[in-house]
């Protein structure tokens, strides 16, 4: 999984940089792959990190290998990139 958002972040990136003196409706379009590579990156760290590994495996009771604080932060971070990529460039 992290793979596929890798690729799929490097793609969209890809794609960004080369249309971006682009017309608006190009740019804008050329988003998709980095959203997808986002949204699998959520679904990685909140659904896998969080929910399965904070809540139904106890992380959060190990004092050894505790990771819901990065997790927090990666989702947090990953959020926000969402959000901005969701604005629209005219």
């Amino acid at each position: 999984m992290e793979m596929l958002m890798a690729v799929c972040c490097l793609k969209g990136s890809r794609m960004l940089f080369k249309n971006v003196k682009s017309a608006g409706i190009i740019f804008n379009a050329s988003k998709k792959w980095a959203v997808a590579g986002i949204i699998i990156g959520i679904i990685i760290w909140f659904l896998g990190f969080e929910v399965i590994g904070g809540e139904w495996f106890g992380m959060w009771q190990s004092t050894t290998w505790n990771g819901l604080a990065s997790a927090e932060r990666i989702v947090g971070f990953l959020l926000l990139v969402l959000i901005l990529l969701h604005l629209k460039d005219e």
